[in-house]
């Protein structure tokens, strides 16, 4: 069985540059939608970040300076 988990690094001199997790999902679907919401709460109080990069299994908002990176890692059980 597939489970999707969702990671997300905050970038920036303050930052500790450890992955947290959002949470894991039984679907890519759930995983996707879990990780856009995040992306978009985290917007709404940074909203001088746009998305930089975007594709189905991750988004950078920002960059190396500032921002954070989400990403969808396949789980095999």
């Amino acid at each position: 069985m597939v489970k999707y988990t969702v990671i997300y690094t905050d970038q920036g001199d303050t930052c500790d540059g450890l992955a947290r997790t959002l949470g894991t999902y039984n679907s890519k679907k759930k995983a996707q939608a879990a990780m856009k919401s995040d992306v978009s709460c985290y917007r709404e109080v940074n909203d001088m970040y746009e998305i930089t990069e975007q594709d189905d299994k991750h988004i950078f908002v920002g960059d190396e300076e500032g921002g954070c990176l989400w990403q969808i890692l396949e789980c095999y059980r």
